[in-house]
């Protein structure tokens, strides 16, 4: 599928700041009509849009709270219902927080489960007919976590694990009309909290010595949204930090 020919339409949950957005932002760039899911980023979104709706690009904003089931089924619903038609999915949206083992409770990994694993999965039965019609992508974003844990995140990497096992049922399971695939970042995004010294440390251990941006993620998952003979792959944009 090329991304960049007219009217192609991407469906981006959790789409309105941060990796989201520049998700969003590149396939604007290839001039694909987008659609952007949000929860509580309202302001986001709507600056998001307008910035792009003045660079001539299509955008369609939808606010939908994933812990609901079928919020996720919902927003693809509504995309489609808009444009008629779905080239690529992404499941971006995500929640994620440190829970040491000696106070995590099951309603965290039932908490994780449902916005990282549930949602995305809802959203792909939606996006099926559609998806399969255009030959179309599923793209979602994992974690670089997964194979290399760190301390007490447990239930949010149990979550991420479970979406990466996700991405290669489903590859198998809706080709061949449908190609998915997933991102599995590594630091691409610092922490607001963190200063120049922790990124500093913390770059130290990629081989590669420095932190990613959300750009490079998004380039990612564009490549990923065209790669026509890719299926079942999680590719790490991490800087070589899963090598260790």
């Amino acid at each position: 599928m090329n991304t960049q020919q007219s009217g192609a339409v991407i469906a981006v949950t959790g789409g309105a700041h941060r990796l989201g957005a520049a998700i969003v932002q590149r396939a604007a760039q290839q001039q694909m009509r987008v659609a952007v899911h949000y929860h509580h980023a309202h302001n986001d979104a709507i600056a998001l849009a307008a910035t792009l709706r003045a660079a001539g690009s299509e955008v369609f904003l939808y606010q939908a709270d994933f812990m609901q089931v079928g919020a996720a089924a919902g927003f693809v619903d509504a995309v489609c219902a808009h444009y008629g038609q779905l080239n690529v999915l992404v499941n971006n949206a995500g929640i994620w927080g440190r829970t040491p083992f000696d106070t995590a409770t099951g309603a965290d990994f039932g908490r994780f489960n449902r916005i990282n694993v549930e949602a995305a999965f809802e959203a792909i039965q939606a996006a099926r007919p559609w998806l399969a019609e255009r030959q179309g992508a599923v793209i979602n974003i994992c974690d670089a976590g997964v194979y290399r844990p760190w301390r007490a995140y447990a239930p949010y990497l149990a979550s991420k694990g479970a979406l990466t096992q996700l991405t290669h049922s489903l590859a198998l399971e809706l080709a061949p009309d449908i190609r998915v695939n997933g991102v599995a970042p590594g630091l691409a995004l610092i922490p607001e909290d963190w200063d120049a010294q922790r990124t500093a440390q913390a770059s130290a251990h990629i081989p590669l010595k420095r932190a990613g941006t959300a750009a490079d993620v998004a380039q990612a998952v564009l490549y990923l949204a065209e790669a026509r003979y890719v299926t079942g792959v999680i590719l790490p944009v991490d800087g070589g930090v899963t090598l260790r």
